[in-house]
């Protein structure tokens, strides 16, 4: 028999979801976990609720996350990955030559174990790579450990700031300041911000501002993802300016195999990072900055007209 399940999303509005076989539901130490195998978009992966990834459209997410910021760079060695998840993030990261070694953090191994056992073809064998070292902790944890310069990229795949999730303490420019601190020169952060919802741009002008407070240069692309039911955001950062849209786009692009992508392209990389002008600038109107001491730590995932 199904469940329908109901995706908080609005003040007063809300998603119907039909879910035709649970997997996995059951409540971490840290979250509510669950796999499902959904009516319209196939196997997906729900965290306090709300969707994360799912069979049909996940490729539309983790390619654009992944590449553009790596492309970006041109040849990250050592990469951090906070929210290993499903690890179809690394498995996007590992597609680039140059990557010698990849620290994936995950706060919830009961999230990654159960997504290896029933999400395998996201990681695509990910996991086992010899380059890639898991770690079973807070990402706080991990960046306190961490030498100063240690890594190219730093890719935080974190869940939404929702109250009492795990991820609220990382919006702050305590936790980015120190994301800083462990690039290297010419590294680059790669940040899952947030819906870019032309109703309420209050999350994203608040990511950006605090950005801004840490780092030289902000970007942030957009990109679809009908699972999301809205445009996302991904904000990238770096401590000096980047060249958004190298001379060798074409052969940096190359050196991934083309074979093996599925959406991300020269197109794609300038499409995503070319704002519609009415949403940029919107967002540059300024957010509040959230520097985590004390209680001003929290971005609040309630939704609100602007």
């Amino acid at each position: 028999m199904s469940i329908i399940l109901q995706e908080p999303w609005g003040e007063g509005f809300s998603i119907l979801c039909r879910l035709d076989r649970v997997h996995v539901w059951k409540q971490t130490a840290h979250q509510d976990l669950l796999i499902a195998d959904t009516t319209t978009y196939g196997r997906s992966l729900f965290l306090d609720e709300l969707i994360q990834s799912t069979e049909a459209d996940e490729v539309l997410y983790h390619e654009p996350f992944v590449h553009p910021a790596l492309v970006i760079h041109g040849a990250p060695a050592q990469v951090l990955v906070g929210g290993a998840g499903e690890g179809a993030t690394l498995r996007e990261v590992l597609k680039h030559p140059s990557v010698q070694r990849v620290v994936a953090v995950d706060l919830d191994d009961e999230v990654v174990q159960a997504c290896r056992t029933h999400l395998p073809q996201w990681s695509a064998g990910a996991f086992d790579d010899p380059r890639v070292e898991l770690r079973i902790e807070t990402i706080q944890t991990t960046l306190a450990a961490t030498a100063d310069g240690s890594y190219d990229a730093v890719l935080l795949d974190i869940t939404d700031p929702v109250e009492e999730g795990p991820a609220v303490e990382l919006f702050t420019t305590r936790f980015f300041g120190e994301v800083r601190r462990v690039l290297r020169e010419g590294g680059i952060m790669v940040l899952q911000s947030g819906e870019l919802d032309p109703y309420d741009l209050q999350m994203a002008r608040t990511v950006r501002s605090t950005l801004l407070e840490v780092f030289g240069w902000v970007r942030f692309m957009h990109l679809h993802v009908p699972s999301f039911h809205g445009i996302w955001s991904v904000a990238l950062a770096s401590v000096e300016p980047l060249q958004a849209d190298p001379p060798d786009l074409s052969a940096r692009i190359d050196r991934l195999g083309r074979e093996r992508l599925s959406v991300y392209t020269e197109t794609a990389h300038r499409g995503l990072l070319e704002l519609p002008p009415y949403l940029a600038r919107e967002l540059e109107r300024p957010g509040r900055i959230i520097t985590g001491a004390d209680d001003d730590r929290h971005v609040s995932f309630r939704r609100t007209p602007t």
